[in-house]
């Protein structure tokens, strides 16, 4: 994705771009550069915008769920996003039960195949 001349070739790097416009408090800058990333998701996929908005909110919400509750908390104040397994409490999860929610959601997507 590029976003005003700056290449964000991964998701690590869309996503420390993403966190660090949310610590600026930069309302205005933040939802622009989200609305940007919708756009950049609808386009490269030919997905409607509503579906393009769905993936870059779980994208960031399961992205911050690799950082911390107080990253988590920011990016999904910012951009109105959780974890997509875990909610707003990805840290409040066992182990034993992060492991049955993925076996879970594996076996769903066995069964009934990919939503995306």
């Amino acid at each position: 994705m590029n976003y005003k001349g700056k290449e964000l070739d991964t998701m690590g790097e869309l996503f420390d771009f993403a966190l660090k416009l949310a610590k600026e408090e930069d309302k205005t800058e933040s939802q622009e550069f989200f609305r940007e990333y919708i756009k950049q998701i609808s386009i490269k996929n030919n997905y409607s915008l509503e579906k393009s908005t769905e993936i870059a909110k779980l994208n960031l919400g399961y992205f911050a769920g690799y950082y911390n509750q107080d990253v988590c908390d920011l990016i999904y104040k910012t951009y109105n996003c959780s974890h997509p397994i875990f909610g707003n409490k990805p840290f409040e999860v066992s182990p034993e039960e992060a492991y049955k929610k993925g076996l879970e959601r594996g076996k769903d997507i066995m069964k009934n195949g990919r939503t995306d």
